[in-house]
């Protein structure tokens, strides 16, 4: 067979092998790719913004949902980062947002470090550009996600929600109108993220719940006060 038939037949089968992939694993054949695998790493580590960056962000009219629109579905460019020792700094681009993240190979620590192509002019001199705080993950972001991991109940669950005078239904509304309560989540404990999520239930009544994303996420505890162990449901 002649080099420029075997290298035909070798292309072809790679296609049909890429499509096959795809149809199986859905985006999940993407994830080795390595934009995807630099962004998911900063995803899973602890972002944090100075000062002084955190006044330019607002300044430039942006927020957390834009920061994280550009980890979650922007494209690296890999020929304008520093991508070589343990201190690497990857250049993420999202509908005209270029954002620069500091990456920490060695503590899982990364940092927004420059807002690119703005040319707004903003007052953030004075601005403290070592105080570093943590930027959390938007609220309806945390939950969608939880939501798209799908809601499984476990076997406490019936006598937790006897216990607080709720059902199942009213249970998984908390993934739609809870709000996240970042001091007391742990967004990247291995081998599943727990997350402590505050629910309205009516004027005098609120509910907190712990929720785990494993292979779906289930609810852990449920409790009426801040600090209360919950219900005795082991």
């Amino acid at each position: 067979m002649k080099i420029g038939r075997r290298l035909r037949v070798y292309l072809i089968g790679v296609g049909m092998g890429l499509v096959a992939a795809y149809f199986i694993l859905g985006t999940r054949s993407c994830e080795w790719l390595p934009g995807k695998r630099v962004k998911t790493f900063i995803i899973e580590s602890q972002i944090k913004i100075s000062d002084f960056n955190m006044c330019r962000m607002e300044c430039y009219g942006l927020n957390r949902t834009d920061i994280f629109n550009v980890l979650n579905s922007g494209s690296v460019s890999f020929s304008e980062s520093k991508t070589s020792g343990d201190q690497k700094e990857y250049i993420i681009e999202h509908e005209g947002l270029r954002v620069a993240f500091a990456v920490s190979m060695t503590d899982s620590i990364s940092e927004v470090v420059h807002f690119q192509n703005r040319s707004e002019k903003c007052v953030c001199d004075d601005r403290n550009k070592a105080d570093l705080s943590v930027l959390y993950e938007p609220n309806d972001m945390v939950l969608e996600h939880l939501r798209e991991n799908g809601f499984a109940l476990i076997s406490k669950n019936e006598c937790q929600f006897e216990c607080v005078g709720i059902d199942s239904a009213y249970a998984s509304s908390v993934l739609q109108k809870g709000t996240v309560l970042n001091e007391r989540s742990f967004p990247r404990r291995n081998p599943n993220p727990v997350y402590t999520i505050r629910l309205v239930k009516d004027i005098a009544d609120t509910l907190f719940f712990v929720v785990e994303k494993g292979f779906k996420t289930r609810i852990l505890e449920i409790s009426n006060s801040e600090g209360d162990p919950g219900c005795n449901c082991d």
